[in-house]
């Protein structure tokens, strides 16, 4: 029915900087229809070339769109320039993505506070956030001060440590890596639109995503994949040894668990794949659920899972170091 659209709710992608905007432009580029894309962005060079629904150039007057050069406290002014036209983009949606990488100019600088303002007007706000390389010492301390400012006004914060998912794949070259965490965060968001807006095998609603990710603090998303006679336990087995933060995830509270399958995926295989990621969750834990049909998967399944209310483990080198050697590497063509 026409009227549908009227009760259904309103989703908003935003990508904040260089790596944020690269997000939205491969998120658009695959003809999204479940959410509104926009990229935000003090580099009017950058910007230009990014695909979106909507682009605006942050602090026009501030770095006349020549960048923040690497300075979050410049992001942030830009931002905050730019504030009026940054709430009018974002009003009326009930579920803001937020997308950066966090350690740069823009991307750190301005996702606080386009959280604060989409949190301001009744969102619930989800960001996804890359951690820079554990060599880029500087970028980590602004990526520290960035977790510090996002966490007073993001509902949920979805952490990809860069370090932790490309030691799964140690022989990319850089273009193909980046591409690796550009797409793993593209997935992920792109999936949790399309289940809550497009008709699916298990649906989700809005109040089901809300039940996981309001006020839910720190998040860490695995993913996974699996094939053939045995892709229900090859999917649950690569989700767990993959995850893209570090932390321990054992006794979690809340998570959110997403599937796509092509046409042959039943409903008690997506069922078996959800209770077999959540399985060391706390027995009361909130776990939501959703699976889709992809028919082009063949018989592919995937899985990605977010568990929500986590504490990072920056420091613990040791521990990252050694958990790497134990697990097999990713098969990026499945996630690229």
């Amino acid at each position: 029915m026409a009227g549908d659209e009227e009760f259904m709710a309103k989703l908003a992608i935003v990508g904040l900087g260089g790596a944020g905007s690269n997000l939205v432009n491969r998120i658009y580029n695959s003809g999204i229809k479940s959410a509104t894309t926009m990229a935000m962005n003090t580099d009017a060079k950058h910007l230009n070339m990014i695909n979106a629904h909507k682009k605006m150039l942050l602090g026009k007057e501030i770095t006349h769109g020549l960048g923040a050069g690497g300075y979050p406290e410049v992001g942030l002014k830009c931002a905050d320039a730019s504030r009026r036209e940054i709430q009018d983009a974002i009003a009326g949606y009930d579920l803001v993505f937020l997308a950066a990488g966090l350690g740069g100019g823009t991307g750190g600088g301005s996702i606080p506070l386009v959280a604060q303002l989409a949190k301001e007007q009744g969102s619930l706000v989800v960001a996804f956030v890359t951690y820079p390389f554990a060599l880029e010492r500087s970028r980590k301390q602004k990526a520290d001060w960035g977790l510090q400012q996002l966490a007073k006004n993001a509902d949920t914060t979805v952490i990809i440590e860069n370090d932790r998912l490309l030691s799964y794949a140690p022989n990319l070259q850089m273009e193909k890596a980046l591409e690796l965490v550009d797409s793993v965060a593209a997935n992920a968001v792109r999936g949790i639109a399309d289940t809550v807006s497009l008709p699916s095998l298990i649906n989700l609603d809005f109040a089901d995503v809300r039940s996981v990710m309001k006020d839910a603090g720190t998040a860490v998303i695995n993913i996974g994949s699996g094939y053939g006679p045995e892709r229900v336990n090859k999917a649950v087995n690569s989700t767990l040894q993959h995850p893209l933060l570090n932390i321990e995830t054992r006794g979690g509270k809340s998570a959110m668990v997403h599937v796509i399958g092509g046409t042959s995926l039943s409903i008690e295989e997506a069922t078996k794949v959800g209770e077999g990621v959540t399985a060391d969750l706390d027995e009361r834990a909130n776990v939501i659920f959703g699976a889709r049909l992809v028919p082009e998967l063949n018989d592919q399944i995937r899985v990605m899972s977010i568990i929500t209310g986590v504490t990072p483990k920056f420091g613990a080198a040791e521990s990252r170091s050694s958990s790497m050697s134990s697990v097999s590497q990713i098969n990026i063509e499945n996630i690229l």
